[in-house]
Formats: C-alpha cells, structure tokens, sequence
C-alpha cells in the first residue's frame, strides 16, 4: 500500500484550486467539505475540484481519512481496499514520524553495538543526509521505494559492491524499524530494484595439517616474542575451536562446561549465545592450558575464578604474520585459522546444519554453503573424487 497521511495535509492543487474559487468571490471551502460520496461503493469520496479519491472509515471509535492520490477510479477502489486491511498495522500518531525523526531513533536504538558498527552506521547517515533529495522532514509513510532506488543508484556509480550492501542493509533496517513502530504498514525497501550485489567470490587460503602445526609450533619457539607463548595458544585456539579471535578473546574459564563439554559463546556481531562442543581434539588442549594457568595462580588457590579470561591477548595478527614469513607459507589471516576447523568438519561429512550451529549461524548451513564452502582449500579436487566413488550405479 502506498503512503498514509492525513486528508487535513491538502495537495498543493487543492490550495490552488481552493484560493481560485475565494479569488472569483466563491466561499472558501475545507478539503473535507469538498468531498462527495460515491454512490455504493462504501468509505469511498472524490475531491470535487480536483477528482483526487479519499477514503473515511471509522476505526476504534475515531474518524479515519486518507487521500488515495489517484484520479482513476479503479486504482482508487484497490488503493482503498489496501487501506482499509493496513489500518490495524499502523499507528495513527508514529505514522506522522518524519525520515529525521526516524533516523534519530535509529541512532538510538544502536548505541549498543560494537563501535566499528556504530562507526560504519554513523559515516553511511551522513552521507545519506547529505544526499537524499527528498528532505528530511518528508513523513516515512510517504517515502516510496522509487525514492530509495534513486538515492541506492547515487551510491552505486561509487561504491564497490559489498560497500553497497552495506549500504543497502542500512536502508532495510532502518525501514524495518518504522514497520515494527507501526510507521508504515510495509516497508518501502521490500519493493528496491536492487537490494543487493553479488560480491565476487574471493578465494581464501586455508592451512593443511601440517601448516597449522608448524604456525603453531613456530610461533611457540620465537625468543624473541615476549608473549609468544600466548599467542601461540591462540592461535592453535582458534584451529580447535573454530571460532574468531572477537568470540575467543572474551572467553573466561566459566563459559567452559566441563560436564556438557560445551563452550558458552557470545556472538560478536549480534551478542546471541551459542553453544560449540568441546571437540576431542581441542579437550586436551583445553585441559593442559587449564593446568598451567592455574599452576601460575597464587598458590593457596586450587581453582580458577570463573571470571578468569582464557587468554590475556586480543588476537595474535602480528605472531601469524611472522611465522607465515619465516616459514614460507601463504600469508593466512586468523580468520583462515578459523575455517581450518570449518573445513575439516565438512570433509569429514559433519551434517552441515550441526556446523552452521556450531559457528553460531540460524540459517540452518546456508551461509556454510553459500560462503565457507569456497575456503576449502586445494584439496578440494580430490575430496570430490572420494565423494563420486561412493556413488553406486
């Protein structure tokens, strides 16, 4: 359904069309008095100066009006019948947000969030006040798809196509909010000609085996790293765990569940909890890291507060960096460490919903299957032979 406002807010042709009649000595009329009533055809009116239809119903005890803004009867008996089935969706008093007062609440409602995001949010609003052509006073009820479809094809010409995602996802938020306020009883986005690009694939390196193990075991060996001891821990963390050094690095030992071997993790993008085994061969690594770091606690404690970080770095960029040099190897990044893990899951034919579960995803594998899939590495050819030879004809 199209925009909502109040039959009060006349048309610019209305006020012309008004102030020539009281030119020509004729009574000044209001839009209302100026309605007539269509014969049987129920909540239906036409302007009498300029034939623009309106709709008046009564709802929950109120006078409703609506300008259907069409001339043509048959898109007004539709435009009618889609506001009449809307009018429980939309609140009468958020339906007068203007797009700045939207924005604002927008703002509001994602102080939250980590800073990068606000960050990222923050630089997109300013660029979308600075070019959005048709003001910010405009009531979110009359913003129409074609108005977000023109300011998206302002951005494009500039943007690569995963910044104009990014741009794209804004713009269905932050419409996604008015519908759920009751603004608007659909969201303009839901009809944008181009929601989304396709971002060309990118092809990820992952470690085999025997490269995680020599990272790992080169990191652990420079002398002189400071912290190389740590940082080796975290990376191989990262290996076992399959998770990213956001989620690792606000670990403590009492999101550890020893009993359910399970891990108590909090996603970094949307702050949801979920809940990664302890995988047979990150349990001991678990249990030997446990060990050492309660031998180096005072000595009158036998056991680690809950609230005891797994580890007392952020990420371990730098060390990976350094032993991907030294060894010769492609320049992995810790998120490649991470799809070690995702890769060996998938060879080894773990049901593909269970993976996606494990990395904190609810799309049931489709993100693992859409995007994981590609960082499978360079065995990928022979991994597909195995699968034919299991076909039987």
């Amino acid at each position: 359904m199209g925009t909502m406002n109040n039959i009060n807010n006349t048309t610019k042709g209305n006020t012309q069309n008004v102030a020539t009649s009281t030119e020509k000595g004729a009574p000044c009329l209001s839009t209302r008095q100026l309605l007539e009533k269509i014969p049987n055809y129920p909540c239906l009116y036409r302007h009498s100066v300029n034939n623009t239809y309106y709709a008046i119903k009564k709802h929950g005890g109120k006078r409703k009006e609506h300008s259907l803004d069409t001339t043509d009867r048959k898109s007004a008996e539709r435009r009618l019948k889609d506001w009449i089935a809307n009018l429980d969706k939309v609140d009468a008093q958020a339906e007068k947000t203007t797009l700045e007062q939207l924005l604002e609440k927008f703002i509001k409602g994602r102080l939250g969030k980590s800073k990068k995001t606000t960050d990222t949010e923050r630089s997109i609003i300013k660029n979308f006040k600075a070019t959005w052509g048709n003001g910010l006073g405009i009531q979110v009820s009359r913003v129409q798809p074609s108005m977000l479809n023109e300011w998206l094809a302002k951005q494009e010409t500039r943007l690569k196509d995963s910044s104009y995602n990014r741009y794209a996802l804004f713009l269905k938020q932050l419409f996604d909010l008015a519908y759920n306020d009751k603004m608007i009883p659909e969201s303009p986005f839901s009809r944008v000609d181009k929601p989304w690009k396709r971002v060309e694939d990118v092809k990820r390196i992952v470690p085999t085996d025997e490269q995680f193990r020599a990272i790992v075991d080169n990191i652990r060996a420079e002398k002189r790293n400071v912290k190389a001891e740590e940082s080796a821990n975290f990376v191989e963390f990262l290996g076992l765990a399959g998770l990213g050094q956001a989620e690792a690095r606000s670990l403590t030992w009492g999101d550890i569940d020893w009993i359910k071997e399970k891990i108590s993790v909090r996603r970094r993008k949307t702050g949801a909890l979920f809940y990664p085994p302890i995988y047979p061969q990150l349990k001991p690594f678990l249990q030997n890291l446990l060990a050492k770091e309660t031998a180096k606690a005072a000595p009158q404690q036998t056991a680690l507060p809950p609230n005891t970080p797994l580890f007392t770095i952020s990420d371990a960029r730098k060390s990976l960096t350094n032993a991907c040099n030294r060894l010769g190897f492609p320049n992995f990044t810790q998120r490649s460490i991470r799809a070690y893990l995702i890769r060996k899951l998938w060879q080894k034919q773990v049901d593909i919903k269970l993976i996606s579960k494990w990395q904190g995803h609810k799309d049931g594998g489709k993100l693992i299957l859409n995007t994981y899939t590609e960082v499978f590495g360079t065995d990928d050819a022979d991994y597909e032979k195995a699968q034919l030879a299991k076909i039987i004809l």
